[in-house]
């Protein structure tokens, strides 16, 4: 019979691929636009005849029927109506995900033919293992010296060198795909970027080998980016050896560190939709896992939801599989995140909190905004109760946040202990004549000088007393016993007095007692009397453990005194682990008007130089044992009651 010419039939590539232990599904792909539909058996024949009619095979016309026709029209008039919903629908706008086609790599395949043959296959292989060999060997004579790296990935550092190098590992990662789909002749589409919460990475788009590919070709597609990964960490390991001691070794070692963790954590985890879930499903010929796991696990949930009257329960033990799956894939995000966030939370004057909000929308709410999501329509009976249902569930998951154990923080204004452990104060009364600048000073060097008059007469007066003594003593030594000894007995006595005179003299001068800096207190100008024990300032040395001191509160005494249990202190950007232990108060006498409450001090030791402490004060956060979040509000009321009665106090009083 005589053919109306479809010209669209020609544009649809048939493919017949595998998808399941037992099934086969036939897929036609529109080379236009990439879309790719799933066909029943018979639609699939007929379009296979229609095409051949359209090339000009004569038999194929022949046996082409009119209901097989009728079919195939109506297929292409659903491609036609996608490709015109594809040009007038407008895209909702994604902020957090957004994909930008720079380049049609198709054109450049057959350049890439050559390159693509001699990288992918068992050489690559083979220049792994040697790498691998040569890691293994400095790991082992080294006792793992570079996974010390580990330690500040979460660092300032690390985090720049991570914002610009990644996108550098990406074009590796996407290399690997790219050279690998060329090898088994898949076409490539379109190389363009992701905008990720507007950071840029680069991808390659690979979906031609749903439908042209064989299973194994698509699972080493799959799998090229994942080695090119750990290729690249083993290249950053053996490196890393062979600069020690520069600048390169840290930028390396942040290399392979997030080299290793992409790999690890999120490319080759099948738990993530990304190359490692690619390879599973292959392996397991369980094509779209994630779409079916994520609807089973929906149908659960409404099912429960609404108490059986509406959606499903699974029946069966592969659907209660897909539930597992889909559950586990979430909680596996939320502990990525939760690790990340706990990591970076308190890091970076609250940018932590940015970077955390920004793992959130990008793990769990930028997938939603990718797909249209169905709404399902439910009677009134299933809607009151899901309500109902929802209500109890969030009143029971308040109640059990009630009672899970968080512990208390405290975070404290610390600075070098310059009014106790390092305070210089006057060792005798005078008038100041010279106090030394502030800043660093050699041992020896004068720091003070007071003058007393007073002193120095009773010096003179105490020397001439002294040098009488002597002379009666000489002069009744050898005649009068009795007189000799009580001349002896006052000879002691004024020597005596010298010397503590001759002490307090020698107080009034100052002097470093080694290396270090010097920071004055606010003292009146020259010539200001000063009483003994009044603090001229405090002297840093730049030897030994620092001591550092700041304020405590009254109302975290008691939970002191059952003792901190972590202590970490911020001081220049660096954060260091102290030991909570070591930690002790002490009370200054006196109340604080404003407040009415007692003065606390608490002081810790640390392992800094005193010296590096002067000018720089640091954050200390105190954590507390564990209680539960009921406790916890109870306590923050407990502190606003108090913080009430301090300002009531303070009104009354007129502060």
């Amino acid at each position: 019979m005589d053919l109306v010419r479809l010209s669209l039939v020609n544009q649809l590539a048939l493919r017949l691929s595998s998808d399941g232990r037992a099934r086969q599904s036939y897929l036609a792909q529109d080379r236009s636009s990439g879309r790719i539909f799933t066909l029943p058996r018979a639609l699939a024949l007929a379009l296979r005849r229609v095409q051949a009619a359209e090339r000009g095979d004569a038999e194929a016309r022949k046996r082409v029927g009119r209901e097989e026709l009728r079919d195939v029209s109506g297929l292409l008039g659903q491609i036609r109506a996608a490709r015109g919903q594809d040009r007038l629908t407008r895209r909702r706008f994604n902020p957090v995900f957004a994909s930008f086609p720079l380049i049609d790599l198709g054109p450049l395949q057959p350049r890439m033919q050559p390159l693509a043959r001699a990288l992918v296959g068992p050489g690559f292989l083979v220049f792994m293992a040697a790498l691998l060999g040569a890691a293994l060997f400095l790991g082992i004579r080294s006792d793992w010296a570079i996974f010390s790296a580990y330690r500040n990935m979460f660092s300032l550092e690390a985090i720049a060198t991570f914002g610009l190098v990644a996108p550098v590992l990406k074009i590796f990662h996407e290399a690997g795909h790219a050279l690998t789909a060329t090898r088994y002749g898949v076409r490539l589409r379109k190389g363009g970027l992701y905008l990720i919460g507007l950071y840029p990475m680069p991808y390659v788009d690979c979906t031609e080998a749903d439908v042209s590919a064989r299973r194994r070709h698509r699972i080493a597609i799959s799998l090229a980016g994942i080695l090119v990964d750990v290729t690249v960490g083993l290249i950053a390991f053996v490196l890393w050896y062979l600069v020690a001691g520069s600048y390169w070794q840290v930028l390396i070692g942040h290399v392979f560190v997030f080299s290793t963790l992409n790999s690890v954590l999120f490319n080759a985890n099948p738990l993530t939709r990304l190359d490692g879930y690619y390879v599973m499903t292959d392996l397991l010929r369980r094509r779209n896992l994630a779409t079916r796991a994520s609807a089973t696990l929906a149908d659960l949930r409404l099912w429960a939801m609404t108490t059986g009257l509406a959606g499903s329960r699974p029946r069966e033990p592969r659907h209660w599989g897909l539930v597992a799956y889909s559950v586990g894939s979430f909680l596996y995000r939320l502990k990525i995140l939760y690790v990340i966030g706990f990591a970076l939370l308190p890091r970076y004057l609250g940018l932590g909190i940015v970077v955390m909000a920004w793992g959130a929308v990008a793990m769990f709410v930028a997938p939603l905004m990718q797909d249209e999501i169905p709404r399902v329509h439910l009677d009134d009976a299933a809607r009151r109760r899901r309500r109902w249902m929802r209500a109890g569930l969030a009143g029971g998951l308040v109640v059990a946040l009630g009672f899970v154990p968080l512990p208390y923080h405290l975070r404290l204004d610390v600075a070098a202990d310059v009014e106790g452990h390092y305070q210089l104060t006057t060792q005798s009364a005078g008038f100041l004549q010279a106090l030394a600048p502030g800043g660093p000073i050699g041992g020896g060097t004068r720091l003070a000088v007071l003058e007393n008059p007073a002193l120095r007469d009773r010096a003179e007066v105490l020397d001439a007393n002294l040098a009488g003594a002597r002379a009666a003593y000489e002069s009744v030594r050898g005649d009068h016993p009795a007189k000799a000894a009580m001349a002896a007995r006052q000879v002691m006595s004024l020597s005596d007095q010298v010397a503590v005179s001759a002490r307090e003299i020698a107080g009034l001068t100052l002097n470093a007692p080694g290396d270090g800096v010097f920071v004055p207190s606010r003292l009146d100008r020259a010539g200001a009397f000063l009483p003994s024990g009044t603090a001229l300032g405090a002297f840093l040395p730049v030897a030994g453990g620092a001591v550092l001191s700041g304020p405590f509160p009254e109302r975290y005494v008691d939970k002191f005194q059952q003792g901190p249990v972590a202590a970490e202190l911020r001081i220049a950007g660096e954060y260091l682990t102290l030991d909570p232990s070591a930690a002790a108060l002490r009370t200054i006498i006196g109340v604080d008007r404003a407040s009415g409450t007692r003065i606390y001090q608490l002081t810790i030791p640390a392992d800094l130089t005193p010296a590096s402490l002067a000018g720089r004060p640091g954050a200390l956060r105190l954590t507390f044992a564990a209680e539960p979040l009921v406790c916890h509000i109870k306590f923050l009321i407990q502190g606003l009651a108090a913080r009430f009665r301090e300002a009531q106090m303070a009104d009354r009083s007129g502060i």
